[in-house]
């Protein structure tokens, strides 16, 4: 019992350090649970574009979030072991031994652990039911009524959070069995020896920062943007560690020598502090600079694709309906079924003319391939460097294009959707065609949805037919069966006619449907405010999450070097300094190295929005105007944030160096 109250009694009178401690883990509780539960919600699995997209976002989401749970729990439990180890050192010394203070220890952690899970469960389900109904309007589901408790989410709480709290006890139990009494007692009063300006590691950092910072600048091509992201990522990490590790001790130095800005009262203290400090500060800084980034590039990213949707919609779907029959003039008894179900198609289009409008009649050659520089590799396809190529004769594509392009035999125009095709020649099944024209334009609002597409324009219906025989000799199935697809676009004009259209439509296709299929824009509008809006909301739960973090980890950094700095700054006032000398020299330090995560973060979003804008091309939306205005609209309020978390942080550390 001696050890429970004690355990009682020291989480009282750590209230300062404990209770932001503990609403961390109570929201990070309710935070899994909530997402965890929406990835289980049968409200959201039934709704019709949202059976796989929107539990599979979520999930993904529950896993981002208890990872990061064990990672950012550890992590404050750090700051909380370190500036309780004079206490315990004073425990030891008092007569308690490393087992009984590990026994007081174990108690706290088990107190912490209690009151977050359930508190975190508890919050989660009363605000789980909001963020249903917050999905729910985002996707524009069908709201189901009634109360939703997942005990299986509950159960994945009980065991991840569970493990992370008893890993964590593990680890303080450790950290106290390893520390000899005088280091505990002795632990707030060591000094810190300057370091060294470490030249190489500070290369190091610019050459990573700078690689990751020319991939995201040079990263022309939307098909390589995906791949090279994750790895310019990985490099400004890694060069972000190494500059705050060895580059701010740098800085800290050259104002150091700076005697104009040294050799003042507020400046002098501040900065030869933090310099002899920047060992455990570098990561700490590191840290909210990364965090800070994750924020704004989710966030920046998620709204852009949220306010595109539309755009995105209509540049993938230019036609309220179109239909597409595969090997329509392919050979045998599956040939003759299509070009039947072609002619019933238009003749119920035509009759049905009060209701809709066809924009488009055509046939065309389509291939999933790679090209590789001016070579058509009809054997691969890979997500990294391929697209959808859509052959077509100039005469169907100068109908809906109102194009006016001629070629001869041997000439072809390429237009790609969104990267550049820069030879003069195109190697196609082993013939070589001189490229007339070439551009880039929205060539997906003509031919053929898919996220990087290349149309081939070839003189008349002969050479297509001869591209569709050479596909048959590359296959090794003969020249006479024609791969040649065919494809119907209208619009709908009277809604209310439409219905009974659309249902001849479909019992006709029903007779070949393994060879058809229709793109459906209204179908298409759900499906991609399931994936957009699901992404959105995703990017502000994890932005919460992460804004959450790293305000947490302000806090203890300002809380542990106040108490850190408490005996120098009196030291300082005994000496002559005034409290208002003090006050300066706090902003001083505080501005000189709490807004500099938050200006290299601007910096990193800021190189990171080529890449990023090639990324967001893949999805038929190029408007980097809008992603400008999201990126700088987030960093605002997050600055905004930030700065009144510098407010709330300095004067916490006034208070405490000042009391």
């Amino acid at each position: 019992m001696l050890y429970i109250k004690l355990a009682a009694e020291n989480i009282k009178k750590n209230g300062k350090a404990y209770i932001p401690y503990i609403s961390a883990c109570v929201i990070t509780v309710a935070m899994f649970y909530i997402i965890r539960s929406l990835s289980l919600n049968k409200g959201l699995w039934s709704y019709e574009s949202g059976t796989t997209i929107i539990p599979q976002l979520m999930f993904f989401g529950a896993i981002v979030t208890g990872i990061f749970a064990a990672i950012f729990l550890f992590y404050i439990n750090s700051f909380l072991m370190k500036s309780r180890k004079k206490e315990f050192g004073l425990y030891n010394v008092l007569g308690m031994g490393k087992g009984h203070i590990s026994r007081v220890v174990a108690f706290e952690t088990l107190y912490v652990a209690g009151i977050s899970i359930l508190l975190g469960i508890g919050a989660g389900i009363a605000l789980d039911k909001l963020m249903y109904l917050t999905v729910s309007r985002i996707i524009g589901a069908d709201i189901v009524l009634g109360f939703y408790v997942s005990f299986e989410a509950v159960i994945n709480v009980l065991i991840l959070f569970g493990i992370i709290f008893f890993l964590i006890m593990l680890n303080s139990v450790r950290q106290i069995g390893f520390s000899k009494p005088i280091e505990l007692l002795m632990s707030g009063s060591r000094g810190e020896k300057e370091p060294k300006t470490k030249v190489t590691l500070t290369v190091l950092g610019v050459l990573c920062l700078g690689s990751g910072y020319i991939i995201s600048i040079t990263t022309t091509d939307v098909r390589d943007a995906l791949e090279m992201f994750f790895f310019a990522v990985l490099l400004v990490i890694i060069g972000t560690y190494m500059l705050f590790t060895a580059g701010s001790v740098f800085l800290l130095k050259a104002l150091k020598k700076n005697k104009g800005y040294y050799y003042k009262t507020k400046h002098f203290t501040s900065v030869s502090g933090m310099l002899y400090r920047m060992k455990k500060n570098a990561a700490g800084l590191a840290n909210i600079c990364i965090l800070s980034t994750m924020v704004l590039v989710m966030l920046s990213t998620t709204s852009c694709l949220m306010i595109a949707a539309e755009i995105t919609l209509n540049y993938n779907y230019p036609f309220d309906v179109s239909i597409q029959v595969f090997e329509a003039f392919g050979s045998g008894e599956n040939s003759s079924d299509s070009l039947k179900q072609i002619e019933s198609i238009m003749k119920i289009l035509d009759e049905n003319s009060g209701c809709v409008e066809v924009k488009g009649d055509y046939d065309y050659f389509g291939l999933h391939c790679d090209i590789e520089e001016n070579t058509v590799d009809a054997g691969s396809y890979n997500m990294g460097f391929s697209t959808v190529m859509t052959v077509i004769a100039a005469e169907d594509y100068n109908k809906f294009s109102g194009s006016g392009i001629t070629l001869k035999d041997n000439e072809i125009a390429v237009i790609t959707s969104n990267y550049d095709y820069q030879y003069d020649t195109l190697k196609l099944f082993d013939k070589e065609y001189k490229v007339k024209v070439t551009s880039r334009n929205n060539v997906n609002s003509h031919v053929s949805f898919a996220n990087t597409v290349t149309v081939v324009i070839v003189k008349d219906r002969d050479i297509l037919l001869n591209i569709s025989g050479d596909y048959g000799d590359f296959l090794d199935v003969g020249r006479d069966r024609s791969f040649l697809d065919h494809r119907i676009d209208f619009d709908i004009t009277d809604r209310s006619l439409w219905v009974q259209t659309r249902d001849k439509i479909v019992k006709e296709l029903e007779g070949v449907s393994s060879y058809s299929f229709v793109e459906d824009k209204e179908q298409a509008r759900a499906d991609y405010m399931s994936v957009y809006g699901g992404l959105f909301f995703l990017g502000v739960f994890l932005g919460l999450l992460f804004t959450m973090a790293a305000i947490l980890i302000i806090y203890y950094k300002q809380i542990s070097e106040g108490y850190e700095d408490k005996s120098r700054y009196e030291i300082m006032q005994n000496v002559g300094m005034s409290k208002s000398e003090v006050k300066a020299s706090i902003h001083s330090q505080v501005l000189t190295v709490f807004f500099l995560p938050l200006i290299v973060a601007g910096i990193h979003s800021g190189f990171a929005f080529p890449i990023i804008l090639r990324m967001i091309e893949l999805t038929g939306f190029s408007g980097g105007w809008l992603l400008a205005c999201c990126m700088g609209g987030c960093f605002v309020v997050y600055a905004v944030l930030y700065v009144v978390i510098y407010g709330v942080g300095a004067r916490g550390y006034y208070r405490i160096v000042s009391a």
